[in-house]
Parts: structure tokens; C-alpha cells; sequence
């Protein structure tokens, strides 16, 4: 990895790694993004860094991991800060278009090495989960609602977080297990829901032997019923909800 320091960071740390940052650069895309942004690091009068800059072919070392990189108060002293080549206002399949996920895989290698360097686990907390103290991964956006220190929102809802985590686990080979995919997926109900969430629970329940549900995205009344059925096999209340305990049972495998 080559190297371009930083002007600005504190040489330490005052607290043990526990989380990964991640931002977006809101620069153009191209394959000497990582190298610019990481010149603007070293020449600039804002007091801003970063550990690593990565684009589509490269990734940049900007700041030791050992020392402090000023990038998100409130997680700067236990955190890694790693900027992705992108902008905020991508939509997730802009960042999952053919540049995007160049640049994800390459964010996805520096991720790996530091979760096997510094024991973090390949998780995206939720902001408690973050301010309570637990290790993983984070947006910029997680560190600014957690502490209030900074307004930056980066890297934007169109994010593909579980695109991304699965890289790092494929780097890491740490295959996806039950409760990771299960933290990923929304609670879903009859009322108006629609979209590829719903069309994952579809087609869980016909795997399910109910073959009357069709594919269509819509959580219909059919939807609902047959939801209910596999609840009560599984012993859950059948509420027609498919939330924390329910999905568990739906991709559980039949023996």
C-alpha cells in the first residue's frame, strides 16, 4: 500500500480500536480518486484525515492505524477511518454499479486486515450498540447520531451495507451465518409494505410448502396467513408479523 501522510492527526491513541468508520470521499470517481483525496489530507488547512483512501484500483495510507486520525468526533480515538471513493447522494445501485464495487472491494481487503488485526467483529451496530461500548462497524452518519459532535450523514442510505460486509467476510472467509442475515432484514407486515424484502419472505414461505403465496413483492393476505401457519409451527405467536423471531425459523434448514 503506498503511502501519503497526512497533515493533520494525533500521533497515539488514548483508547483500544474498537470500530470501523466508514466515509464517502464526495469526490469524482476515478482511478487516482484515492491519491487526490489523500493529497488534499496532507496539504489542507481543515483539520481533517483519515487512515486509508481507497478507489477503484488502489488503496492510500494516510495515518498509521496507531495513531489518531481526525475524521469522526466522538469515534476518532478507537476508531479506524476509511474513505471509499463515492458521494453521499448514491443510490444503491449507483454504489453497486461496475466503479462502485471496484472501490467497495478494495475498501472491503483494508477492512478485513484491520477486523483480523484488532479483533472486530464484521457486524454494522446500530448507534446503541455503538454507544454502549460494542466493537464493529460503522457509518459516519452512526458516529454523528451516537455523540451529536459532527452533521455529516456520509456514507449516505443508498450504502450496501450487507454488499459490504459479505466482502469482508469473503476476505476474511467468515461465512454469513443466521444472525447476521437476520439483523440485516426489516420488520415486515400486511399494510402497504413492498419490495425485495417482501419478495425474500415469498419465497421463503413457498420453500416453506406453500406454494398458494406468489413472488410479487406485495405482503398481501395470503402472504399473511401462510406467515401465521409457519409461526404457529414454529411455536411463535402467529401475529402475521415477520420481525427478529420469526425470520430465524424461516431460513432455518429443513431436516
Amino acid at each position: 500500500m503506498k503511502t501519503i501522510p497526512a497533515r493533520w492527526f494525533t500521533k497515539g491513541r488514548i483508547a483500544p480500536i474498537r470500530v470501523i468508520v466508514a466515509h464517502d470521499m464526495e469526490a469524482p470517481e476515478g482511478p487516482l480518486t484515492a491519491e487526490n483525496v489523500a493529497h488534499y489530507f496532507g496539504t489542507t488547512t481543515k483539520k481533517a484525515s483519515a487512515h486509508v483512501c481507497v478507489d477503484n484500483n488502489s488503496a492510500v495510507r494516510c495515518v498509521a492505524d496507531k495513531d489518531t486520525a481526525w475524521a469522526a468526533p466522538g469515534a476518532n480515538s478507537d476508531g479506524l477511518q476509511l474513505e471509499i471513493a463515492g458521494y453521499m447522494r448514491q443510490t444503491r445501485s449507483e454504489w453497486l454499479d461496475v466503479y462502485s464495487k471496484a472501490a467497495l472491494a478494495q475498501a472491503a481487503k483494508v477492512a478485513a486486515d484491520w477486523a483480523k488485526a484488532y479483533g472486530i467483529p464484521v457486524r454494522h451496530l446500530t448507534v446503541a450498540q455503538l454507544l454502549a461500548g460494542e466493537r464493529g462497524f460503522v457509518g459516519h452518519v452512526d458516529v454523528s447520531k451516537a455523540y451529536g459532535r459532527s452533521s455529516h450523514t456520509d456514507p449516505g442510505p443508498g450504502f450496501p451495507w450487507e454488499y459490504f460486509l459479505e466482502l469482508v467476510r469473503d476476505d476474511l472467509d467468515q461465512p454469513l451465518t443466521t444472525e447476521d442475515i437476520v439483523k440485516q432484514l426489516p420488520l415486515l407486515k400486511r399494510g402497504g409494505q413492498t419490495g425485495e424484502h417482501v419478495e425474500t419472505l415469498q419465497a421463503l414461505l413457498i420453500a416453506r410448502s406453500h406454494p398458494e403465496v406468489k413472488v410479487t413483492g406485495v405482503f398481501d393476505k395470503v402472504t399473511e396467513d401462510a406467515l401465521m401457519e409457519v409461526q404457529t409451527w414454529g411455536h411463535l405467536v402467529p401475529d402475521g408479523e415477520c420481525g427478529p423471531k420469526t425470520w430465524p425459523v424461516l431460513l432455518r434448514v429443513q431436516g
